[in-house]
Order: structure tokens, then sequence, then C-alpha cells
């Protein structure tokens, strides 16, 4: 579906389950995320954030690293329950933590979604603590706006508009 330098972003798809369960059987890697589950839901979740492609053109693709063919984790665009507005989620395994591959992914996400569904922001959520995620958010050029009641939890709540967004990619260039 997309492409960076180093991953492959391409839907979930059913043969995904097992690096997927992995990955959310991870305490460390689902530490600020949820609970760890089992193999049914990991199944379940795939096909959850695989059912608003067609519809919505939203939902999470699998990180598939070029050079190794390896899953590295996911990405991409949902909606956020409490305010509708779309979010940019990802996770990355434990053995490629601290490559830059979220921030690398998030960037081609945002890129994707001002581009194709044009939202005037888009929003990311994550636990207080969860410095790595906050940094990732940071990268991607996002801004804290508060801290708020998000999937049962308080999360900060960081943002970039679409204008925001293109001005970082002309002063990359």
């Amino acid at each position: 579906m997309l492409e960076t330098e180093r991953l492959i972003l391409r839907p979930l798809v059913e043969d995904d389950v097992d690096a997927i369960y992995a990955m959310r059987s991870d305490a460390d890697v689902m530490r600020f995320i949820r609970e760890p589950q089992n193999r049914r839901e990991s199944a379940d979740w795939i096909n959850l954030v695989s059912s608003r492609w067609h519809d919505e053109k939203i939902g999470f693709c699998a990180m598939i690293e070029k050079s190794s063919n390896e899953f590295v984790g996911w990405c991409g665009i949902w909606r956020l329950k409490e305010t509708k507005e779309l979010e940019i989620g990802y996770a990355v395994a434990k053995d490629f933590w601290g490559k830059g591959l979220a921030t690398e992914a998030a960037l081609e996400f945002l890129g994707y979604a001002f581009e194709e569904l044009s939202p005037e922001k888009i929003v990311a959520v994550a636990q207080p603590e969860n410095a790595p995620s906050r940094r990732v958010m940071e990268k991607l050029g996002m801004s804290y706006d508060y801290t708020g009641v998000f999937y049962s939890s308080d999360l900060v709540c960081y943002s970039i508009t679409k204008k925001e967004f293109k001005q970082d990619e002309q002063d990359e260039k």
C-alpha cells in the first residue's frame, strides 16, 4: 500500500496473526497500550483494524522491514472514538525499538491521510509516562494539546494540522 526508505506498509492479513500475537502478548510492547491479548483476540484485532479500509480508507498496516522482510510492527490511521478525529497510531516489536521505524512509518501515514482524507488535523494519544511514543509524536511535528480521557484512560493528546505538516515537509527539502 505505502512504502518508505526502509519499510513496506501493507494491509494486515490473516497470516500476520502470529506476529501480531507475539507483539500483543509482549508485556513490554503493550505496557502503554493495553493488557496483553491471546491469539484469538489478536486475530479479531486484525479483522477490526482492517475493516474500515474499503469504506473509510483508514486502518492499520503491517510494517515490513525491506532488508530482512521481517514484520516489525503496525502503523496507521484510526478514528478516535471519543472525538471522531483521525488518529495516527503505531507499535514496534521490541527487537526493532530505537531505529526510528515508528516515526518513518507514521510520517508516511500522515502524508497519506492529509492527501487522501483531507482532515484539518490529525491527533495522537498516549499514556503520559510513555516517553518513547511522545518523542515520536514530537518528531512528527505534533504539539501537545491537553490531557483527556481516551480509551477509558487519562492520555495526553498531541496534534498536527495539515498546514503544519506541509510546512514541515517544505522545511526538510
